[in-house]
C-alpha cells in the first residue's frame, strides 16, 4: 500500500486530487460498509482481514471471499453507484480509504500502479471463482484439500494457515468440526502432513 499512498500524496501536492487518502481502523465484527450503501470509496487493506458478504432476498447470507493485507475491496465504486456486498472486519484491521475520483486519477497518472491493480483484481476474481467451485464439491475432505491447494503458492508444496478453522469453514461452507475431521483424514491418508499451522503436501 505504501506506493499507493506515496503517489497519492504526490497527486495531492500537484493539485490533481482534492483530498489525501485516509487510514481507517475497524475492530473485529465492525462493518466497513453495507450492501446498497452509496459507493464513494475504494479500500485497500494495510493490516487485518475483511470478509465480503452477500445477503439475498430470502434472508440468507453468502460469503463471497476474504481479503487481507495488500488486497483491495469496494471496487464496486468503479462501476456501480452502490456497494453490492457488505464488508465486515474479521479481526482488527487498518484500511486505506480512497475516494473514487482520486483513485481513477491515480490509475490514469501512474501506468505501473494501474497494471499492478489490474493484476490484483484478476487474482481476487480468480480466487472468488475457485472458491465458488470448491463449495460445490460434495466431499468435505475434497473441499478442504482444494482449499489448501488454493492457499499454496505455485511450485510450492507447503502452505501456512494464517486463518482459523472457523474461517476455513466459512470459506468452504462447512462446519469447523467437518474441517477438523477432514484435515485429520487427509493426514491419516498420507496426503498432507500438518505441523501446527504449516501444511506440507506429501
Amino acid at each position: 500500500m505504501h506506493n499507493y499512498i506515496h503517489t497519492l500524496d504526490q497527486l495531492f501536492e500537484l493539485g490533481l486530487i482534492e483530498v489525501k487518502p485516509t487510514v481507517l481502523s475497524f475492530g473485529a465484527g465492525e462493518a466497513v460498509f453495507h450492501s446498497q450503501d452509496a459507493a464513494l470509496t475504494i479500500f485497500g487493506i494495510i493490516t487485518g482481514k475483511i470478509q465480503l458478504l452477500r445477503y439475498f432476498e430470502a434472508g440468507q447470507q453468502g460469503l463471497q471471499y476474504v481479503v487481507s493485507g495488500g488486497d483491495w475491496f469496494g471496487e464496486d465504486v468503479l462501476f456501480k453507484s452502490t456497494y453490492q456486498s457488505t464488508a465486515i472486519a474479521i479481526q482488527s484491521s487498518q484500511v486505506l480509504a480512497i475516494p473514487a475520483s482520486s483513485f481513477l486519477t491515480l490509475l490514469e497518472y501512474d501506468p505501473d500502479i494501474s497494471r499492478q491493480f489490474i493484476i490484483q483484481m484478476a487474482v481476487q476474481l480468480n480466487t472468488a471463482g475457485v472458491l465458488m467451485a470448491i463449495r460445490d464439491l460434495r466431499s468435505a475432505q475434497t473441499r478442504v484439500l482444494e482449499y489448501l491447494k488454493l492457499l499454496t503458492p505455485s511450485d510450492h508444496s507447503t502452505c501456512i494457515l494464517d486463518c482459523s478453522l472457523k474461517e476455513i469453514a466459512a470459506q468452504t461452507s462447512l462446519s469447523p468440526e467437518a474441517v477438523s475431521r477432514s484435515l485429520r483424514k487427509l493426514q491419516d491418508d498420507g496426503i498432507i502432513h500438518r505441523d501446527k499451522r504449516k501444511i506440507i503436501f506429501l
